[in-house]
């Protein structure tokens, strides 16, 4: 029988259906996607520098795959008396590794994991209860158990400071609590995975929680187009109309409760005809004023803060696209801006930007909140712009919001108020054909081309293809705009 990692004992937690697969069918999990690899890498990082808190610690190298060598190793080096990373031991079917074993006073160890969350999580606390489980089945004497993670007040001042960054708290009572449940938690999953056949398990709200299941796309491919989990906010209602056999939102009984809006999407599910409400749009022209700055941003974040004065996932801006329309019936005017080389690219975004956005007009944006944040807290950061936030603060005008209350709604949507559904459905244009389509690829590619080791054709083309997709996301917008107008006459 296989020994369990702590990483497999958790996706045993999480849904037996997905641990069978790991063992006898992984091959037909899809692997992962670049927003979660990008994910895993960042954990690396994050690891790494807390590290750096335990100086004269040993690291436990070789294969990661070679799970007896590292146990070999991590037998000798237990002897120094050391901080140790990576030790690995293995107890009752599972094995595990720890990210720090630190030496408590002659005999005794502390047990620290390292998170690149911002809390503690009751997944975290099962992580550590499995290895207390181990190492003390493996003989060490466990002191206590920490959850190291992410202080996101710590702002960056110079270079970063680790002890700072870093919150650590004492979990030690809620993973005792646990302990006593991993052998028998373990006993079953040995026998799920030595099953002919996978578990019959259903689709259910643990398929993202506590995180999106690698088989999630396996699991769920048997829905409908505007399947009732489309029906927008339906939550675990949605799961009551599965366990009726009732998939499709067109299907949803006159009697069910919904709300408004939901009754709304619902009907539009059932005619395949789109909603317009005609008075609640012209309400929601009327309160755009000419010139109009169609403004966009694209922006990363990082867990370890990148520039003086930044915070732990602190969305920072790189890019922004901004077209004008000065008049009705105005040719739109385009301005951009794409940071470039590895310099914090904050101070050039905001001054560009206070330097082009006129005093009067709407200022508009979709999902304009998170638009309005970056600039208040850009102007925060660099105090001689507050006069370019006064100026434009009282401007915004949100344009995803006569789709977000379904003034207009098409059932092509499928519960969506995205401009990436919206687009497509309300005027026939789509982000389809652009290289870089989402806000996620085009912050990971700025990111690669920029402080990655790229040849400079590679760069440059790069950012050509982000150049396009900003310039699109605001012209979309316009594209929107217009199709509203027709819709009111």
């Amino acid at each position: 029988m296989p020994s369990l990692s702590k990483s497999r004992y958790l996706d045993g937690l999480q849904c037996e259906k997905l641990l069978w697969y790991r063992y006898n069918a992984k091959d037909e999990i899809p692997p992962a996607d670049a927003a979660t690899q990008a994910v895993f890498d960042q954990g690396h990082e994050v690891g790494a520098l807390a590290r750096t808190l335990f100086p004269g610690g040993v690291e436990i190298t070789g294969d990661f795959r070679d799970f007896e060598g590292a146990l070999r190793k991590t037998a000798d080096a237990v002897k120094l008396r050391r901080p140790l990373f990576e030790a690995a031991f293995s107890h009752g079917g599972a094995f595990a590794r720890a990210d720090v074993l630190a030496p408590a006073g002659r005999t005794r160890w502390d047990v620290v994991e390292v998170k690149s969350s911002t809390e503690v999580k009751d997944v975290h606390i099962e992580d550590l209860a499995l290895q207390k489980f181990v190492y003390a089945g493996a003989g060490l004497d466990i002191r206590k158990c920490e959850l190291m993670h992410i202080d996101t007040s710590y702002i960056r001042r110079g270079d970063v400071e680790p002890a700072r960054l870093f919150a650590r708290e004492d979990v030690t009572r809620q993973v005792d609590a646990l302990v006593p449940e991993i052998r028998r938690r373990l006993a079953r999953m040995m026998d799920v995975i030595s099953l002919k056949k996978h578990p019959p398990v259903d689709i259910g709200p643990w398929c993202r929680n506590p995180y999106p299941c690698a088989m999630l796309e396996v699991c769920w491919r048997f829905l409908p187009p505007n399947s009732v989990f489309d029906v927008a906010r339906i939550g675990a209602k949605a799961f009551d109309l599965l366990g009726k056999g009732i998939l499709e939102a067109a299907r949803i009984p006159e009697d069910f409760p919904l709300s408004a809006l939901q009754k709304i999407q619902v009907d539009a599910a059932r005619s395949r005809n789109p909603r317009v409400d005609r008075s609640a749009i012209r309400e929601f022209l009327s309160t755009l004023e000419y010139p109009l700055w169609f403004l966009d941003f694209e922006t990363f974040s990082a867990a370890i803060p990148p520039f003086d004065g930044s915070s732990p996932f602190e969305q920072t801006a790189f890019q922004y696209s901004l077209h004008v329309v000065r008049s009705d019936g105005a040719t739109p005017e385009h301005h951009s801006f794409l940071a470039d080389g590895k310099e914090d690219p904050r101070p050039a975004l905001i001054a560009s930007l206070a330097g082009v956005i006129g005093e009067a007009g709407s200022v508009v944006s979709y999902h304009a909140s998170f638009e309005k944040a970056i600039i208040r807290r850009l102007c925060d950061q660099f105090p001689g712009y507050a006069g370019f936030w006064k100026s434009v603060e009282e401007r915004f005008v949100d344009l995803e919001v006569p789709f977000r209350t379904l003034a207009y709604y098409h059932p092509d949507q499928e519960g969506s108020s995205s401009i990436k559904v919206v687009l497509p459905a309300l005027t026939g244009e789509s982000y389809e054909g652009l290289d870089i389509a989402e806000g996620g690829t085009a912050s990971r590619e700025f990111l690669r081309v920029t402080f990655g080791d790229v040849p400079p054709a590679e760069s440059g083309k790069i950012r050509r293809q982000l150049e396009q997709y900003c310039a699109l996301d605001t012209s979309a917008m316009i594209s929107l705009l217009d199709a509203l107008r027709r819709l009111a006459r």
